[in-house]
């Protein structure tokens, strides 16, 4: 009877994402306990612990706070949101450099002002027994760099978005060979090609991105052409951070990628974690950047003092043929 409750708690756990909330005083806290509090806290995970599974958060705390997570055994802290006053969440892929399982502590920190609380927590019983089953194999993301013409010399870039550890790669028609996609960070591939003058593309032909992990096989197939439609078709991707990631001191190099030439008026604005330290909002970077043939761009910005926990709003606005798109980049900077 006992193995059977423990296979039906098991299925819960596979057919939706496992969340259990806490409630309890900060273990932890400044000299004056009562500001910040953390409430309340859940955790949810949509299969287990193992890598590519995805954990996600919701702390609820006192509010206009800097929240974070910190879990035994992961390499980062995790940064969260304030999605509503009070309410900070985020989530976390587990990577294969990861050392996580059901015993390690987790810590939510609420930082507001000089002030810090840290209240602990577990994961929920049962939680990771979702682990001994294989993640499922999926492409959540397939995407090319559009190009404005095929001919010789021009670059097509494949990023793809999956599990972690998998082996990935594009079908491309009228190419002898797979386009190889290398995993540049935990469950993210890039790959690129560059087009022959030899080469015969078969422009109706479907491109189509495998992943492939052990005897399992997944594809997709690309749901927009290679060669842009018109001007309409005016995106922007930020290659080198995650929103709301956290970056060190001295220099940050931000790196995007849009429609080949198009212009890009960026401005980043750092605002200090406590209004009156160095202002309410500080412009430290204002410029209009143009991209070159394969679209990318990249620009790099340095506070004059780079104050922990300061948020940089980053406002990107790219513009080509009367079309214009606009971009949000928020970043933090490191506590120490």
């Amino acid at each position: 009877m006992k193995a059977q409750l423990r296979n039906q708690v098991a299925a819960l756990f596979l057919l939706a994402p496992a969340a259990l909330t806490f409630t309890a005083l900060p273990s932890t806290a400044a000299a004056q306990a009562a500001t910040p509090q953390v409430f309340s806290f859940e955790v949810s995970s949509d299969h287990g612990l193992d890598p590519g599974s995805r954990l996600h958060f919701r702390v609820e705390g006192t509010p206009d706070s800097r929240a974070s997570i910190r879990i035994a055994g992961a390499r980062d802290s995790i940064p969260l949101a304030e999605t509503a006053r009070g309410v900070y969440t985020g989530r976390y892929m587990v990577s294969r450099a990861d050392r996580i399982d059901e015993d390690s502590a987790i810590r939510a920190i609420l930082r507001q002002g000089n002030l810090t609380v840290a209240a602990n927590y577990n994961f929920p019983p049962g939680l990771g027994n979702v682990a001994a089953a294989a993640p499922p194999l999926r492409i959540e993301r397939f995407h090319v760099s559009t190009l404005d013409r095929i001919e010789p010399g021009a670059e097509l870039r494949f990023t793809l978005e999956g599990i972690p550890g998998a082996v990935a790669f594009v079908d491309l028609p009228g190419i002898a060979n797979d386009i190889r996609l290398h995993e540049t960070r935990p469950g993210h591939y890039e790959g690129s090609y560059t087009i022959r003058r030899t080469d015969d593309l078969n422009m109706r032909g479907p491109v189509v991105a495998t992943l492939r992990a052990g005897d399992r096989i997944v594809t997709s197939t690309l749901d927009r052409p290679l060669v842009a439609a018109g001007p309409a078709d005016l995106p922007i991707h930020i290659l080198s951070h995650s929103n709301n990631a956290q970056v060190d001191g001295g220099q940050t190099h931000v790196r995007g990628r849009t429609a080949p030439f198009a212009s890009v008026n960026v401005k980043v604005d750092a605002i200090p974690p406590v209004v009156g330290q160095l202002g309410v909002t500080q412009r430290v970077f204002s410029g209009t950047l143009q991209a070159d043939a394969n679209g990318n761009f990249d620009f790099r910005f340095s506070p004059s003092i780079p104050l922990p926990g300061t948020r940089y709003d980053i406002s990107m606005t790219a513009n080509k043929a009367d079309v214009t798109t606009d971009a949000r980049l928020v970043l933090y900077q490191r506590q120490g």
